[in-house]
Order: structure tokens, then C-alpha cells, then sequence
């Protein structure tokens, strides 16, 4: 049985599709056969008629094996999107297809659409919300942030806000890393003072991404052996 993790974001547009697709390269490199599965999408690419986050894996970096469950045209929350598209979204079908990857392959990494207070499904009690999704399937997750001003604030609440929902934080990813600036050096250095979390990657900006340019971000990290090695302690937390 192979294991499952949800990556989120510290809001939307912060690159967890980037660190998605990047995560998939390293384990794929490791010998792991590796699965992306986003069950929600909203919103088409700028041809139009793709959906983008499909659009990105399948066109932009050529992860074939990734897959979506709803799609859905309106660029908007999951819940608005359902109602303007009249989509019933249905939880345990989520969690099936995630049960039926981990029987095929060694590593299924779920992309979530926007952050954990995002809402699924409104209904007239109130609403379920992906924290709810992860929370009562036990779903591990890695949280996504950019590194730039405000990354701070944004990493230490998103990560308070899955402690008090009783959500496992495997570590953090921050996108858009630039070494030159001191900035973005001292939020990490900061953020690793407070918080008891691993910093799995740090990813720069890219000119151009494409599937070359996303492996090869992947071959340079790997040569690094203690980050292999913090991600394979990462990836021995029972899932």
C-alpha cells in the first residue's frame, strides 16, 4: 500500500502546483512510483478549453500520471463553483480514488485547491471545508508558501490553524526562493526558529518551466544527501 500526501498552500497562486509537479520529479528520481491527483479543479488554462492545473501537469512539465475528479469551468472556490455548475461533490469518492491510487502506486500526492479554510461544499448546517476532508481521513499534509515579505505570518498561521484541527504537518515547501535576498533568507531562518517543522525545499524562480527545467531542479536537490534524507524521514511517518 502506498502512502498519501495533501499538499496545500498558505493561500492560492503560491506555486503548490509547482511544488507538486517538483515533488513528483524527486520521487520519481528515487525509484517511487508516484501519482498526482487534484480532485478539484476550477477554472481553464489560457487556451481555454483546458483545465489549467491538468493543462500545467500533462502540457507544461509532462506528468502523465496525474488526474482530476471534478472539473469545473468558473475560476472560483470549490463550493461557489459546485453551485454555479450544479456539481454535487462528494467526499468519500474523494477518499476512494485516493485508496484505490495508493494500491498502484508508491506515493500519491493530492493537491488541494487553495488553502485548508477553503470551503467544499455549502450546505444549510454550514459548510465542509478541505480541513475537514484531510481531518477526518487522517491525510498527512505539506504546506506550501511563498518565501517572499508576509511568508512569516502566512507559514505560522496556516500551520496553527492544522495543529488546532488536529492535522499532521510533514514540513514546508517555500516557492520563489531567492538566495540573494535577505528578505527571503530571514524568513526561513525565522520560520525554522518558530516552528518544530522540517524545511523540506526551498524553489527558485524559474525563467522558463518545463518538464528539462523541473528535473533538473529535482537532480540538483537530490545531490544534496540531507535533504534526501530529511524527505525520506518525511516519508517514513505512517500514513
Amino acid at each position: 500500500m502506498g502512502k498519501a500526501i495533501f499538499i496545500t498552500g498558505t493561500g492560492t497562486e503560491i506555486g503548490k502546483t509547482v511544488a507538486t509537479s517538483f515533488l513528483a520529479f524527486v520521487f520519481q528520481k528515487m525509484g517511487l512510483n508516484t501519482k498526482i491527483f487534484k480532485p478539484i479543479q476550477t477554472g481553464l488554462a489560457e487556451d481555454g478549453v483546458s483545465f489549467a492545473d491538468q493543462y500545467w501537469y500533462e502540457k507544461v512539465v509532462g506528468l502523465a500520471q496525474s488526474e482530476g475528479l471534478y472539473y469545473m469551468e468558473p475560476a472560483v472556490s470549490p463550493h461557489l463553483a459546485a453551485t454555479l455548475t450544479n456539481t454535487t461533490i462528494d467526499p468519500a469518492l474523494i477518499v476512494e480514488k485516493i485508496e484505490q491510487w495508493k494500491r498502484q502506486y508508491d506515493i500519491v500526492l493530492v493537491e488541494g485547491a487553495g488553502g485548508l479554510a477553503v470551503p467544499l461544499i455549502e450546505k444549510e448546517q454550514g459548510f465542509y471545508m478541505t480541513n475537514d476532508l484531510i481531518r477526518e481521513y487522517n491525510i498527512p499534509i505539506i504546506i506550501v508558501s511563498l518565501a517572499g515579505l508576509g511568508a512569516i505570518h502566512h507559514t505560522v498561521t496556516t500551520v496553527s490553524y492544522a495543529q488546532q484541527q488536529g492535522i499532521r504537518v510533514l514540513g514546508l515547501i517555500f516557492n520563489q526562493f531567492n538566495a540573494e535576498s535577505i528578505i527571503h533568507v530571514n524568513n526561513i531562518e525565522t520560520i525554522k526558529k518558530m516552528l518544530d517543522l522540517p524545511v523540506i525545499a526551498t524553489l527558485p524562480s524559474l525563467a522558463k518551466v518545463t518538464k528539462h527545467t523541473m528535473m533538473a531542479l529535482a537532480e540538483r536537490w537530490l545531490k544534496n544527501n540531507k535533504q534526501k534524507q530529511l524527505l525520506q524521514e518525511v516519508l517514513s511517518v505512517e500514513v
